[in-house]
């Protein structure tokens, strides 16, 4: 019997032979790739957040300020790139305590402990219109006081009143920072200055009505507490990663990035300092504790230009004449910026 034989080219084997390798590697592989890349896959909250912690990293390593040892200088610039706290806060639900309170635990990391004290204390504020505005009531509902007040309080996360932080310093009744943050009246794109970041608490509540927070404290200690903090809230609260920080003296403001919409006082003075009047826009809105020592009141203050460049400034009484106690705006050396108690 004859037997046909054919000839094939080289190539052609070569090709063949390689293309079964390629196939073979491809199946023995791909599923390891896929696995790999599904186990890298993160919330998209939580990547924003490293981005921020990453930047916030950078900017501190630019600046020198890689040491825990920060100098009054020292600032944590996340950066332009901002999250959307305002953003989040209009797509949370609050029609009613039980809808908020599946939204959040379907879509938050909070403590769920801690949720319906949250709601409830908000509820408060807004029957006394300390909350007037939908905005402030979502804002307030987003920030975890919990934690903001410090360990030596546990148990009274949500107590209306203030509460010792360290340093000579506190954390503000939630109801006065609920009145603060409405009187602002702050709308997404405002550039709003806090003086006085004490434990963090207002500036984050501040996160979720714009993506533009400046925050100064002059307590080193404090200062580098809150900031590491804010660091390791960020994984889970990336708003956060969008409030500028700095270690240094309020009175004289942030001129790098004013002028400001808004600038709210978190510590007592007998007077407003001019540097923050500079700073603040024309139409805008300063909100403080105005007064002498053991005297002040929570004041509005609008800032005006007439047209041949003077200012005219109009001032309120938030709480209609209801004494406040706030601990007093200081000087690097400790000094107070208030004259000597005048009874």
């Amino acid at each position: 019997m004859k037997i046909f034989q054919t000839s094939v080219p080289a190539f052609i084997i070569v090709i063949l032979a390689a293309g079964w390798i390629s196939g073979l590697v491809s199946g023995l592989t791909l599923p390891l790739l896929v696995s790999a890349q599904l186990e890298q896959v993160v919330p998209y909250e939580e990547a924003v957040a490293r981005l921020a912690v990453e930047e916030a990293a950078q900017a501190a390593l630019e600046a020198g300020a890689d040491s825990p040892e920060y100098g009054l200088a020292y600032e944590t610039l996340p950066g332009a790139r901002k999250y959307d706290g305002p953003g989040l806060a209009r797509s949370m639900p609050i029609e009613t305590k039980e809808v908020w309170l599946s939204w959040m635990r379907n879509n938050r990391n909070d403590a769920p402990a801690f949720l319906e004290d949250r709601w409830n204390l908000a509820q408060d504020f807004v029957l006394s219109s300390e909350l007037k505005r939908p905005e402030d009531a979502r804002a307030f509902l987003l920030a975890p006081r919990e934690h903001f007040v410090r360990a030596r309080n546990k148990g009274l996360e949500y107590a209306d009143t203030w509460l010792p932080i360290g340093y000579g310093a506190t954390i503000t009744d939630p109801d006065v920072v609920a009145m603060m943050t409405t009187t602002l009246n702050i709308n997404p794109g405002d550039k709003v200055l806090e003086i006085g970041t004490g434990s963090g608490y207002q500036s984050s509540i501040l996160s979720y009505l714009t993506s533009e927070v400046y925050t100064i404290e002059i307590i080193k200690p404090l200062f580098i507490e809150t900031d590491s903090l804010y660091r390791d809230l960020e994984k889970f609260y990336p708003a956060y990663g969008s409030i500028n920080r700095k270690l240094g003296d309020g009175y004289y403001g942030w001129e790098k990035y004013a002028p400001f919409d808004q600038i709210i006082v978190t510590c007592a003075i007998d007077h407003i300092p001019p540097p923050l009047l500079r700073q603040l826009k024309p139409g805008g809105v300063m909100v403080l504790p105005l007064g002498p020592p053991g005297r002040q009141y929570i004041m509005e203050v609008k800032k005006e230009v007439a047209e041949d460049g003077s200012i005219i400034l109009s001032r309120r009484d938030v709480y209609n004449g209801l004494r406040v106690s706030f601990i007093p705006f200081r000087d690097e050396a400790g000094t107070s910026y208030s004259g000597p108690v005048t009874e």
